[in-house]
């Protein structure tokens, strides 16, 4: 007869703790993931052939914490049944976890499953994005993490947030020129008025201005209180444009500045990739500072669905060294779920990650103003400006819908087409609920099976459960 068994979705810090901990306390433990390595976005891993190299004085701090990371992950990994390259594409129950690889397909039972899945960057749509050249700071990260390749010679950054000026700095130690970073907002002001959450974050404040150092020796400009009007050139990005703003998101007359860039890098926040804990029936709530629309979680990660637990930042934006901690919190009450019915057996095991997870949460709640967007920023999406770029819906035709009284999400999906394309929405759900006001937001849309795209010959090769495990 088989162990309980615990299943993670998400190989990033929170996944691969929670992975562990469910491991150690005697549970039967699946962990999918769609990279072929584990550590998520923050800590991707290159190819071992392009493994090794010097490490910068700036990047030492995340290679330490990766370090330990993985030395945690890896006293269990022996007994973790990983599945790399493999997604979860529709949660009909905890009894029918439908998971596919590229040749095949099958239907997993959990005892407890715990969603993982991190979250995705958020940009507000300007002309000219959809240009090529034009990326999100993230994936310029992935590249040069996973992959050794610095995407560009002369990149230009715009958003908000402290995650570009870290791209920014990881771009220019990699020997590209950054003529500017642009941010909507300071990302120190909320921290100023916090002294607590200033010590809490001491850490990684100090790893901040190490990145900081690297752009101001660099000479790049950091603007603050500016907006990106635009993306140009001839069949590729080779200029960004800026202006200050008003504080409200509209550009001051008179302010534009341009800048030569053959990249051209966005980030205006994240949104949580909640679509399968939506799709397993947890209740949702939207919180547009932390991540959009969240699943609804107690301090274990216990959703409103008996079983199903959230970890990281899936449950709400608190970066990397807030979700290793909040994944061992939660893979220890899935585990208690798993084999006792009881998510709360074990809590007294992780107490000091409880109290590291605290302080984390205390820094970013600091934090999290730097990414809220001023509330006119949306009116810069122009009626010719794609919104949708898989299925090239644009703002004019969403607001043509609006007018006929389409403005929830779902009545605007189906109306539209707009987050019907490839990437589920990921890209335009955000932009979409903003035009369309109150009930956009409040509106989550419907998370059907086929969240990830599979291949028909994967779904047609169903493996049978009964070989998992035992």
């Amino acid at each position: 007869m088989s162990r309980a068994r615990a299943m993670v979705v998400g190989a990033g810090p929170a996944g691969m703790m929670a992975a562990a901990q469910a491991a150690r306390l005697g549970c039967e433990v699946v962990l999918v993931d769609e990279a072929l390595r584990p550590g998520g976005q923050i800590h991707r891993q290159p190819p071992s052939s392009l493994a090794g190299g010097a490490v910068s004085a700036a990047a030492r701090p995340e290679a330490e914490r990766k370090r330990r990371l993985f030395d945690r992950f890896a006293r269990h990994a022996g007994v973790i049944d990983h599945r790399p390259g493999t997604s979860v594409t529709a949660v009909y129950g905890l009894d029918r976890i439908l998971i596919a690889d590229e040749t095949s397909s099958q239907l997993i039972r959990a005892d407890a499953l715990v969603v993982a899945t991190g979250l995705h960057e958020r940009v507000v749509p300007v002309p000219g994005w959809t240009l090529p050249g034009v990326v999100t700071a993230g994936a310029l990260q992935a590249l040069l993490k996973g992959g050794r390749v610095r995407a560009g010679d002369r990149i230009a950054f715009a958003g908000a947030g402290p995650l570009l000026l870290v791209a920014a700095a990881q771009m220019v130690e990699a020997g590209a020129t950054v003529p500017v970073v642009a941010l909507l907002r300071p990302v120190w002001s909320g921290l100023l008025r916090d002294p607590a959450a200033l010590w809490a974050g001491r850490g990684v404040l100090s790893e901040g201005w190490r990145w900081l150092s690297v752009l101001r020796r660099a000479g790049v400009p950091v603007l603050t209180r500016h907006v990106a009007l635009s993306v140009s050139g001839d069949g590729a990005a080779e200029r960004l444009v800026i202006a200050r703003h008003d504080g409200h998101g509209r550009p001051v007359p008179g302010t534009e500045q341009r800048f030569a860039a053959d990249t051209v890098a966005f980030n205006h926040g994240f949104t949580a990739n909640s679509d399968l804990a939506r799709m397993a029936g947890a209740e949702i709530r939207f919180d547009p500072r932390r991540g959009g629309w969240l699943p609804v979680r107690d301090s274990d990660g216990a959703t409103s669905v008996p079983g199903l637990f959230v970890a990281g930042d899936v449950g709400g934006l608190a970066g990397g060294l807030a979700a290793a901690c909040d994944g061992a919190v939660v893979g220890t009450a899935a585990a208690g779920w798993a084999l006792h019915r009881d998510a709360g057996r074990f809590a007294a095991q992780v107490a000091t990650d409880r109290a590291e997870r605290a302080r984390h949460w205390t820094f970013q709640a600091a934090l999290a103003p730097s990414w809220e967007l001023p509330p006119d920023i949306h009116a810069l999406v122009t009626p010719a400006t794609v919104v949708c770029r898989c299925e090239g819906v644009t703002r004019a035709r969403i607001d043509r819908a609006i007018a006929d009284g389409h403005d929830g999400l779902n009545g605007l999906k189906r109306n539209t087409r707009a987050g019907m394309g490839s990437c589920g929405g990921r890209s335009c759900l955000r932009t979409l609920a903003a035009l369309a006001g109150p009930r956009g937001e409040g509106e989550a849309v419907n998370a059907r099976p086929g969240i990830r795209p599979v291949a028909l010959a994967a779904l047609a090769n169903r493996v049978s459960d009964e070989s998992v495990g035992s």
